[in-house]
């Protein structure tokens, strides 16, 4: 299966604060299992939008995502769900393993807009555009449900 993931989860160092976002050793052997049985693809969407490494954090406030010190980004981010889409579409992907409670890719939980660490119910930029678009879309602590899907999937 083809399978579109956050490049900071395949340990490019393309985070806001130019990390990335490793697996801890108990989730390893499950998501090295998971990209090595599938064809995959690696894209973060806010560098794809334009952002560079390292940048201010950001979060989605009133539907806009700003950074912390008030500069819109959501261009950029928007542009970079776009990307990711067309990526999907191009390769038929239709499923995508993606960074928990960020702006452009959490799918359960993103931070409230405060800075200030509070989560909230809620979907990053390019998990809802994915997730509008029948894709189906999985966080790094949903490993388990990720596999089932994959090894279920007709």
């Amino acid at each position: 299966m083809k399978i579109l993931v956050s490049s900071c989860l395949l340990g490019e160092n393309v985070r806001y604060d130019s990390k990335n976002s490793i697996y801890s050793i108990e989730d390893l052997q499950l998501f090295n299992k998971i990209i090595l049985e599938n064809k995959v693809f690696s894209i973060c969407p806010e560098i794809s939008g334009g952002l560079l490494t390292p940048r201010e954090p950001a979060e989605i406030i009133k539907n806009q995502v700003l950074t912390k010190t008030n500069e819109n980004v959501t261009k950029e981010f928007i542009k970079g769900s776009i990307d990711s889409l067309n990526l999907c579409k191009k390769e038929n992907i239709k499923v995508a393993l993606l960074k928990a409670k960020s702006p452009s890719c959490g799918n359960n939980k993103i931070y409230d807009g405060t800075f200030s660490g509070i989560l909230v119910d809620g979907m990053g930029i390019t998990a809802k555009l994915l997730i509008e678009n029948n894709i189906k879309v999985f966080n790094e602590k949903q490993l388990k449900d990720l596999y089932d899907f994959i090894k279920n999937y007709s």
